[in-house]
């Protein structure tokens, strides 16, 4: 029986056998940085191939912070959506009253993300709770349905790397 899917630790070169598979220098750029973060910092990262027919060519670069969870992850495909897209799970949530302060694209996908459906008893005490303008936003803490990035200019792609890069303060030294 063949293998459904490898994970294996990042190196140069298979970052950029991943990073041909984008469609633009933008969203490799983008990648190239929130990866660099990550390792500047000395957190892993590391890249799952998968192997079944349906998803050949099918890559995700897991940007990892504490234990083995994701803090970011890229997906040059798939993972039902079209072209590469980035998640993001936010631990430090003071982003939620910062977003007057981000682009109406990144602002809009926050807002947008998946509301929590209250898939499984860990989602107690972790979903995001936060209100924007008046109204109560009640989102996925989950990877699978949570904040992902799609189709950002240079711009947005500054946003994205300020939140990555205050995630990984948060990881580093989080609020008491």
């Amino acid at each position: 029986m063949s293998k459904a899917m490898e994970i294996v630790d990042n190196t140069p070169e298979l970052l950029e056998t991943v990073l041909l598979t984008f469609n633009t220098d933008s969203e490799k750029e983008l990648a190239r940085k929130i990866v660099r973060l990550f390792l500047d910092n000395g957190f892993p990262v590391k890249v799952k191939q998968y192997y079944q027919a349906c998803m050949q060519g099918t890559y995700r670069i897991l940007c990892l912070i504490k234990k083995g969870t994701e803090a970011v992850i890229i997906n040059n495909k798939g993972m039902g959506r079209d072209g590469v897209s980035f998640q993001v799970r936010f631990d430090d949530r003071s982003i939620f009253e910062k977003l007057d302060s981000l682009s109406e694209n990144v602002r809009n996908q926050i807002i947008n993300a998946a509301n929590c459906g209250y898939c499984s008893t860990k989602c107690d005490n972790k979903k995001y709770i936060f209100t924007y303008q008046g109204q109560k936003y009640v989102k996925c803490r989950f990877l699978c349905n949570n904040f992902t990035f799609q189709n950002l200019n240079t711009e947005e792609n500054n946003d994205l790397l300020d939140i990555v890069n205050n995630e990984i303060k948060f990881a580093i030294n989080p609020a008491k």
